[in-house]
């Protein structure tokens, strides 16, 4: 389960500055389209199913509103890794009610930071969504607590 916290971690570093490109570059028109691809997760949800490609889609449309084909590609590269450790938070979340309900509030809080073309706040909402996912990882008793951080280096000569 360590993976899927290191998954976690690289996401909090790529996605809240694709989150922050994408409000500064973001048409009405990509906007709309994650707006869909939410309505697509709760779709999802609602039917019984994990969300996982859907989720993707989400983070694939926020990635196209860079406007940089980089991050398309290599969000297509990290997808290997990203479908089963969105599988399996996706499965926690599922779990409680209250964690789904903030996923979507998190979710809906990136999307309004880049449509009101913020990137401070885009950053700020998709950096927190992945802290939290870690969070929930946590308390839903999927990983251990807190992964403990590497030692100071400042008592280091």
């Amino acid at each position: 389960m360590e993976a899927v916290v290191h998954v976690v971690e690289l996401r909090r570093v790529i996605e809240g500055e694709i989150a922050a490109l994408a409000a500064e570059r973001a048409s009405e028109a990509q906007i709309a389209a994650m707006r869909r691809a939410l309505k697509a997760i709760d779709a999802a949800s609602e039917a019984g199913r994990d969300g996982v490609a859907e989720d993707l889609a989400f983070h694939r449309a926020i990635g196209e509103a860079t406007g940089n084909p980089q991050f398309r590609l290599l969000l297509g590269f990290l997808e290997q890794y990203l479908r089963e450790g969105m599988r399996i938070t996706r499965g926690n979340e599922a779990r409680r009610g209250d964690f789904m309900d903030a996923v979507r509030i998190e979710h809906r809080a990136i999307v309004d930071a880049i449509a009101a073309h913020d990137p401070t706040a885009a950053r700020k909402r998709a950096r927190e969504h992945m802290l939290h996912s870690e969070q929930r990882l946590v308390e839903g008793g999927v990983v251990a607590g807190p992964r403990k951080r590497a030692a100071s280096r400042s008592s280091r000569p």
